[in-house]
């Protein structure tokens, strides 16, 4: 098992990630990133027309090796 962090980006603020995950691959620590887009989109949206968010997955060095970002508008016509 691996260490792995998600940094969190969006408009408003930005959240590093202090402690950590353990994901048995990167993959499986990428897929936790698209679920955190998920989460976060479907937390915040209903208080926002235009959203972007931004998650970067690093490694035990802290190096940057996934980036998910996920942007959304919304508009009545």
């Amino acid at each position: 098992m691996e260490r792995f962090y998600f940094d969190l980006y969006n408009a408003d603020h930005s959240q590093e990630d202090a402690e950590g995950q353990l994901f048995p691959s990167r993959e499986s620590a990428g897929m936790e990133a698209l679920r955190i887009l998920h989460d976060v989109a479907r937390d915040e949206m209903p208080g926002g027309r235009h959203l972007t968010i931004i998650v970067k997955v690093l490694d035990e060095k802290r190096d940057q090796i996934f980036e998910a970002s996920l942007t959304l508008d919304s508009a009545w016509t």
